[in-house]
């Protein structure tokens, strides 16, 4: 699972999808119906290995894993959030797939993206890893209430964070580095695919066939690509 480089082989089983129905991708934080030439091109680009200072859920040792770089902010994030969530529920437990979450917060149009970013690694830190997850769930479902300093803060202390833990942790920026060694992982990986955006995410197997889903694809599409994995 420690390849730096990402092949991807899968574009024709996208393509075929985009041709069966209306699929659209999102570039930055805006929906685009690609061509399926777009798809049919192979890619290679830059990822850093998944290892333990990841949030990880489910089997780190997982048959496949899907790396998502995300940004609280992000309206196609949030409709993606649930595919992901089912996903998990229908191959998690068993332990076939693990789902793995970087920070990619789009600064210029999504203000409160880092902020939040921010929060949740502290959240983290401060109580049970899992909380990364509850923290992300809640954020996601009630994004207009909740992207502010007191949303956010509610939300930390709901999960059980001590008061001036959290806003010592907040204050002091405690996470923004590994926050921004999240977002310039996913920079590399822009350079190499211009449809690079938010949600974006690589799955990888164990047997290093790998595939990317570039936004808020539909549970059906994931699910495809997951399984044609898991026969190869």
């Amino acid at each position: 699972m420690n390849q730096n480089k990402v092949f991807i082989p899968l574009s024709i089983v996208v393509a075929g999808l985009i041709v069966a129905g209306a699929v659209f991708f999102t570039k930055g934080d805006q929906a685009t119906a690609p061509t399926v030439a777009d798809n049919q091109d192979q890619k290679e680009v830059s990822i850093k290995p998944v290892s333990s200072e990841d949030h990880i859920l489910g089997n780190p040792d997982a048959d496949v894993l899907i790396v998502e770089y995300s940004d609280f902010e992000c309206p196609y994030c949030a409709d993606f959030h649930p595919t992901m969530e089912q996903i998990m529920s229908d191959y998690g437990a068993s332990g076939k797939v693990a789902w793995v979450f970087r920070h990619f917060p789009l600064d210029q149009i999504h203000k409160k993206a880092r902020a939040a970013a921010e929060a949740s690694e502290c959240v983290s830190a401060l109580t049970d890893k899992d909380n990364f997850w509850n923290f992300g769930k809640e954020v996601f479902e009630n994004q207009e209430e909740l992207l502010s300093a007191e949303g956010l803060k509610s939300v930390a202390l709901s999960l059980g964070v001590d008061e001036s833990s959290y806003d010592e942790c907040v204050a002091n920026r405690t996470y923004q580095e590994e926050v921004e060694n999240d977002y310039q992982d996913g920079l590399l990986i822009a350079q190499s695919d211009p449809n690079f955006g938010t949600p974006y995410s690589i799955v990888i197997s164990k047997t290093g066939v790998q595939a990317s889903i570039v936004g808020a694809q539909p549970y059906s599409l994931v699910k495809q690509i997951i399984d044609t994995l898991l026969e190869n």
